[in-house]
């Protein structure tokens, strides 16, 4: 985290501790203790999308050297990152405290349109999870402001992950994304994008705007863990191959570490498999790297 977002954060935190009480009142969030002696115990929050709760779970480390926000994939929990893998025991051992985010059947868009199935637009957007949930994180405290953030995520949450560490490299020092998808024009008939973005022969401005990652490939600034079993049945393998390569045609100097695994689909067991590679990926990263 550089010293200019230190500076906003610390200047945030004076305004949100002054209108905390507000806040809490207005459904802000629910149960949250800033003012005891220590807030190293794991902690659960709830945020608020419109009038939908959204639970937030944060793992602190026994001595934190980092923080990686996690997200899951499209309708899956944020917590089966603990309950299927080796995730929150590997990263407490290391020294990384977790932040779990339960976006639900979000798809990670910055705003949703008129043509977004009305279902859709009850789920969090990510400009919504920066702005009400990160932030707030750092201006209250709940995370170390002179420590790394990453972001982490898999399955839809991989393109999440992706998409925040492109648009936010001031907070985000690395992003590892598993088995997500860049380019909805490779997909054009993907249920997911045509119920967010509306079919792409009425649309194809929005297919090819800032939600396609792949087409802002020379704006990313921090190093990418980008990893894809080769059997996955959900999300193609092309998703991340030609991500790869539209990468390096359009941002030679960005550090990318790739696994494309032979025998691993789309399932918890290959997600599990990649957790002890991306914690060495993020403990690799250096200042210069960004």
């Amino acid at each position: 985290m550089n010293k200019k977002w230190f500076l906003l954060v610390s200047l945030m935190s004076l305004v949100y501790l002054i209108n905390f009480q507000n806040e809490t009142k207005a459904g802000f969030y629910e149960e949250i203790n800033l003012f005891g002696t220590s807030i190293k115990t794991d902690t659960l929050l709830t945020f608020y999308y419109s009038k939908r709760p959204v639970p937030v779970k944060i793992q602190y480390a026994d001595s934190a050297k980092a923080s990686i926000l996690v997200l899951p994939g499209w309708n899956l929990k944020a917590t089966e990152w603990c309950e299927k893998t080796k995730l929150c025991d590997k990263a407490k051992k290391q020294g990384f405290d977790l932040v779990f985010v339960e976006m639900q059947r979000s798809v990670y868009l910055k705003e949703y349109y008129p043509q977004t199935r009305a279902d859709y637009k009850d789920y969090p957007t990510r400009s919504w999870l920066m702005d009400s949930v990160v932030s707030p994180l750092f201006a209250k405290n709940l995370l170390a402001t002179e420590n790394p953030v990453f972001v982490l995520g898999l399955s839809t949450g991989g393109r999440g992950a992706a998409i925040l560490a492109l648009e936010n490299p001031e907070i985000f020092s690395g992003a590892a994304t598993l088995s997500g998808d860049f380019n909805p024009l490779l997909q054009k008939n993907d249920a997911l994008m045509i119920n967010s973005l509306g079919p792409y022969s009425k649309f194809p401005e929005l297919w090819n705007g800032d939600n396609n990652i792949s087409k802002r490939a020379q704006e990313f600034k921090v190093p990418l863990y980008i990893g894809h079993g080769k059997l996955d049945a959900v999300c193609p393998l092309i998703q991340s191959t030609d991500f790869v390569k539209t990468l390096k045609n359009a941002n030679p100097t960005l550090r990318i570490v790739t696994n494309f695994p032979d025998n691993q689909g789309h399932t918890y067991t290959y997600w599990d498999s990649e957790v002890a590679a991306v914690l060495r990926f993020f403990e690799s990263i250096q200042p210069q790297d960004q």
